[in-house]
């Protein structure tokens, strides 16, 4: 089989680690993700700002949770157009080294690396092709989403948090422009990864993302990131579709409501499966233990 056969079955195993399957057309319209908004006027809260509270999601397009680039399909991922509207080109500007980095990570023998499939925290642009649910909090703007993540976007200070301290998803801060809700997050921790295909940014990046409601219920996101360490340049990606509000409302239920409890953990055998791969590939564990040795214990 070849190496990108072999990375596709990879990814269809860690989405079912995460107990997710690709939605058909028909289940999609039923669950009301991707149906058409409500026309009306944008609601405002009290100060004149566009109202998000409630739950947001796009079609349900898990094609990019894979790949954000435009790619074929196969083994059961839809092929997807790509996502990234600058540069042109669609192409996202690695510098070398990180291509080469990238590229490793799509190995399938390298799957296991990714820590989404060890329940661990989301990138905040992999979010995006979940549902998501907004809610207010002494005036600053909550969002919850997979995996019981809670982001807080601090409208109260336009400052970050101090250098030091580095966060999975980063510290947010925005504004409005208009009709236009601005996040900027910096203060990573430099751990996650923006889809199953192992396309990434540094600790040091800085990720401006724009929530524009252009509708009474819905709104176009794009996200901004910048990081020299990595890139050659700036570059922008896009929603595969607009946010609707009331979009796949069951899941957005889930986010918020502790008595539904996240099935990541259980019966996670193919995590398992994923890391004798690694191991039998490499000859280490994923700690660098030779196989079969005691683990190192650290005084």
């Amino acid at each position: 089989m070849s190496e990108s056969g072999r990375f596709l079955l990879s990814i269809m195993a860690v989405l079912l680690v995460l107990g997710v399957t690709p939605v058909p057309a028909a289940g999609q319209q039923g669950s009301g993700v991707g149906a058409a908004a409500p026309a009306g006027p944008i609601p405002r809260t009290p100060d004149g700002k566009p109202d998000l509270t409630g739950s947001w999601a796009e079609r349900m397009n898990l094609t990019h949770t894979v790949i954000l680039e435009e790619h074929a399909g196969g083994f059961g991922v839809t092929a997807g157009r790509g996502l990234i509207v600058d540069p042109p080109d669609g192409i996202i500007p690695y510098q070398p080294w990180a291509l080469a980095e990238r590229d490793r990570r799509r190995v399938d023998v390298n799957a296991y690396e990714d820590p989404v499939g060890h329940c661990e925290f989301y990138d905040i642009g992999r979010l995006h092709s979940f549902a998501q649910r907004f809610t207010y909090s002494e005036g600053n703007i909550n969002i919850a989403a997979q995996q019981h993540t809670m982001r807080v976007v601090h409208m109260n200070r336009r400052e970050h948090l101090p250098d030091a301290i580095r966060l999975w998803q980063g510290d947010s801060v925005g504004w409005w422009e208009g009709d236009t809700l601005v996040v900027e997050t910096t203060n990573f921790n430099g751990k996650t990864r923006m889809a199953l295909g192992g396309d990434f940014y540094s600790a040091n990046a800085t990720v401006v993302e724009r929530f524009t409601m252009i509708a009474g219920n819905m709104i176009n996101w794009t996200m901004t990131i910048t990081d020299p360490d990595v890139f050659t340049r700036p570059w922008t990606m896009e929603s595969s579709a607009p946010m609707v509000r009331g979009g796949d409302a069951n899941r957005a239920t889930r986010l918020v409501n502790p008595a539904w409890e996240h099935d990541c953990h259980e019966g996670n055998i193919v995590l398992r499966r994923m890391k004798n791969l690694y191991e039998q590939a490499h000859g280490v564990s994923p700690e660098g233990e030779p196989i079969g040795a005691l683990p190192t214990v650290v005084p």
